[in-house]
């Protein structure tokens, strides 16, 4: 006799589970529209049934994926600030954190599946990048607003400060990178990196 899914049921949450991960790792390896609905059921161990039950159609279930993905990744408590901290060495875990995740090589093939959603301007494209790149962004905001607060830099719009911090840290390097014309900077090019980021960051915003 088959069991009937009930959301929050145990074997359901593993299932669901099992899906977001299987759909993950497709996603990845095969991007959006290389991945079917088939293959996640088949990777997972469950019917496509199963698949559609949890999550209603692909564009939902990639979205799902993204998020969590996301919510893993990009843990608030990784930019947190208080009045104790050397700034300077806060500001540079901060970046190195930051590039930490978006030089990981997940994010790195993620990048390229929202180059395939924005060529064909997919509404998905802005919805993944609500979930990956405005995360990151209004994390690293919060922490500049932080820092604003506790008296370690001059006030200004924290979404801009994090703007000006990103194109420091990235430049014309990251596109190179993403389309695969250099490597991604060992460690410790990426400490000359955010040495002379934070260097111009702080000529303008230290108090």
């Amino acid at each position: 006799m088959q069991t009937v899914n009930q959301s929050g049921r145990p074997k359901d949450l593993e299932k669901r589970a099992r899906i977001l991960q299987a759909a993950k790792a497709i996603f990845l390896k095969s991007g959006y529209h290389g991945t079917s609905m088939n293959q996640i059921a088949q990777e997972a161990g469950v019917t496509k049934l199963t698949v559609y039950n949890h999550f209603q159609d692909k564009a939902n279930l990639f979205i799902c994926a993204i998020t969590q993905t996301c919510e893993e990744t990009l843990n608030p408590k990784q930019f947190e600030l208080d009045a104790s901290v050397d700034f300077y060495q806060a500001l540079f875990i901060v970046c190195s954190r930051a590039l930490q995740i978006i030089y990981s090589p997940e994010a790195l093939k993620l990048e390229h599946v929202l180059f395939e959603l924005a060529a064909e301007q997919s509404p998905l494209a802005e919805q993944f990048f609500d979930a990956s790149h405005t995360r990151l962004q209004n994390q690293l905001a919060a922490f500049f607003q932080k820092a604003a607060e506790l008296g370690f830099i001059q006030a200004d719009d924290s979404i801009y400060q994090t703007e000006l911090l990103l194109t420091l840290l990235l430049g014309v390097r990251h596109h190179k990178v993403l389309l695969r014309i250099i490597a991604v900077p060992n460690a410790q090019e990426l400490e000359h990196i955010i040495k002379d980021a934070i260097h111009l960051f702080l000529l303008k915003y230290r108090n």
